[in-house]
């Protein structure tokens, strides 16, 4: 574990998580205690030492300001001849009087962070659409607004994605996905909604909108996932979706609610793929 007395401002500035980044010119102190040779069939070579905590001073005194934080990587810049440490979470912090201007700061940034954690624990990461917990939240809200006559569930199935599977493969599977993902993103804002990774190859769109306006954006955004395929070296992926759509206000409570989108996506898989089927 190293000390390193930096200035103030990039104190402060790691201290409120401004700035993740501290770079040290490659003295020949640092290059000594940073860099490790290594001897391999007779031949040297050289790689940085792992450093996994650093403290972090500014002023002078035993009673200085002090953090001692996390050091995740150390790299070494040939081109600025220095030494970059990435920082992470601070372990403690010693001295530090926090002004009030300052405190608000740093409070307000710690909420940024909360609110960024949050959203990532209730999103997909392949697909950046929420995930099926945020969705069920969601509904039980949506359920109780006055508006809730609007509400609207368009389950959106992937056409054979199995074979896209087995013949692409996973990683291209995956690129369908996030095509598919892209795209209901796109079309839930114009609808009035919010898109959820379903399953493993569904997508479920809860929207408030009327009827008529529902069904003339699905069209079209039945329309583009057909026509825009997905790149592959090979050949293109073709990709279509079977829509199940129902009314909130056609049903008895939410759980039915999400039931009759099911029945209308096994409909249009019945008659043929590649279909809206509505459930009143």
């Amino acid at each position: 574990m190293f000390k390193i007395s930096i200035d103030k401002n990039l104190f402060e500035d790691i201290l409120l998580k401004k700035d993740k980044i501290l770079k040290k010119d490659a003295s020949k102190y640092w290059k000594k205690e940073l860099i490790e040779p290594i001897i391999k069939d007779d031949k040297i070579s050289y790689t940085i030492k792992q450093v996994d905590k650093l403290i972090l001073t500014n002023g002078l005194g035993e009673d200085k300001p002090s953090i001692a934080i996390e050091c995740k990587r150390v790299d070494y810049s040939a081109k600025s001849n220095q030494f970059i440490f990435d920082l992470g979470k601070i372990y403690e912090q010693k001295n530090i009087e926090i002004e009030d201007d300052y405190k608000d700061t740093l409070i307000e940034q710690l909420l940024k962070e909360k609110a960024i954690l949050e959203e990532s624990i209730n999103k997909d990461a392949l697909t950046k659409t929420y995930n099926i917990k945020k969705m069920q939240e969601d509904l039980s809200k949506f359920q109780e607004q006055e508006n809730s006559y609007l509400l609207n569930a368009v389950l959106i199935n992937i056409d054979k994605f199995k074979n896209i599977n087995d013949t692409f493969g996973y990683e291209y599977a995956d690129k369908v996905l996030e095509y598919l993902g892209t795209k209901l993103l796109n079309y839930a804002t114009i609808l009035n909604g919010e898109v959820y990774r379903y399953d493993s190859k569904e997508f479920l769109i809860l929207c408030f909108c009327k009827k008529e306006f529902l069904l003339e954006n699905l069209k079209s955004l039945q329309a583009e996932i057909k026509f825009q395929r997905v790149f592959h070296p090979n050949r293109p992926i073709d990709v279509t979706v079977s829509m199940g759509v129902s009314f909130f206000d056609n049903c008895i409570d939410k759980n039915r609610f999400i039931q009759k989108a099911k029945e209308g996506v096994l409909l249009a898989k019945n008659n043929g793929r590649d279909r809206i089927e509505f459930i009143r």
